[in-house]
């Protein structure tokens, strides 16, 4: 679109007379917004919506354990007890499993 358009549009949009509201409009507002009932809770609970609540609790929860199992490797480490990854590694070197005994 050139300029010339552009600016007789402008000019038609600035002569046009603006829309003037009723005048009951604002009472005819406020009644509407009175008169809007408000929502019931549902009464039943689907299992996401159960979920959606307790996924807080159950993220901190996680996030506790998480936390207490690095703290108790970390001091059985600094204590000198054998860690989780010694326990497997004797577990691999024995022979439980061996064909010949069975």
């Amino acid at each position: 679109m050139n300029e010339q358009k552009f600016k007789h549009l402008l000019a038609i949009a600035g002569a046009e007379k603006p829309p003037v509201p009723s005048a009951t409009f604002a009472a005819d507002m406020m009644r509407l917004v009175r008169g809007i009932p408000r929502l019931p809770r549902p009464l039943t609970f689907s299992l996401f919506d159960q979920l959606n609540r307790l996924f807080p609790r159950i993220a901190t929860a996680a996030a506790a354990i998480i936390l207490l199992c690095f703290a108790g490797e970390f001091v059985c480490t600094l204590t000198g007890l054998p860690e989780v990854g010694d326990a497997t590694a004797q577990l691999a070197t024995d022979n439980l499993f061996d064909v010949e005994d069975l």
